[in-house]
């Protein structure tokens, strides 16, 4: 069993919104996520989308491209990017989940979501680089999001972070104090297209490693984070020892009644 993530599928069956003006790659990328999610993931993994997961502007309009999540295998842990404008309060999301028999979806928002033994955190994040008053309170209500998923794991557990934002930039790095205090390790986000994806490198910054997983930069296929080591199965050989074993305790038992 595997934790997977995925950020920005932009997927858009209700709605004419094309890709591929950030480059030839995006051509019927919905096909690409398809071909490599069923090759990569099965049903008992986890896969997180790490944001803009749909250009529809209701969530009815969202029906389509979610039918098209709950088709693909395993649990899909959703984080809002800022194209989700079809996102809606928790619990009416719930109740359309509910209502169409989609189970397999989970939100990441002011909570954490647990698989494989490793606490899965987040939240939208913001564009650091911008300066305005409305932006450093949108800063400072997505630190607080972040604070509340982070703080709501018990103690013990490892926790990964997801941004859908960029969570720093050449000057501005807003959310490595939360991430210290809770000693996070392993940070992923998405956001970045084009070529500027295709030139992104990982990052390591004061302890803390950065990846970019925006869809194309993955090429759009899932990239595995967390694999569960699993106890090795006995033998054939070894199943052909247990027999022997117990028949002689069998027969020393009954020898001394």
């Amino acid at each position: 069993m595997s934790v997977f993530v995925l950020g920005d599928p932009h997927l858009s069956f209700s709605c004419d919104k094309p890709m591929d003006i950030f480059g030839r790659k995006w051509k019927n990328h919905p096909k690409k996520i398809k071909k490599a999610w069923c090759r990569k993931v099965r049903p008992e993994d986890t896969v997180v989308l790490a944001g803009d997961i749909s250009w529809a502007m209701s969530l009815k309009e969202a029906e389509a491209d979610l039918a098209f999540l709950h088709e693909l295998p395993g649990r899909k842990v959703l984080l809002k990017g800022n194209h989700d404008y079809w996102w809606e309060t928790a619990s009416k999301m719930y109740r359309f989940f509910k209502d169409h028999g989609w189970h397999d979806f989970v939100l990441l928002h002011n909570n954490f979501v647990m698989a494989e033994g490793v606490a899965l955190c987040g939240t939208r994040g913001w564009e650091v680089s911008a300066g305005g008053e409305q932006d450093l309170k949108m800063i400072e209500r997505e630190q607080q999001r972040l604070e509340n998923s982070l703080q709501a794991v018990p103690k013990g557990y490892k926790k990964i972070v997801f941004f859908h934002y960029p969570p720093f930039d050449g000057t501005s790095d807003p959310f490595q104090p939360i991430l210290k205090k809770y000693k996070v390790r392993r940070c992923y986000y998405g956001h970045v297209h084009g070529t500027k994806a295709q030139n992104t490198k990982k990052i390591r910054k004061k302890g803390i490693t950065f990846t970019l997983i925006s869809a194309d930069a993955l090429d759009f296929k899932p990239l595995r984070i967390v694999k569960k080591r699993t106890k090795k199965s006995f033998s054939h050989q070894n199943c052909q020892k247990n027999p022997s074993f117990w028949a002689k305790l069998l027969c020393l038992f009954r020898h001394k009644c």
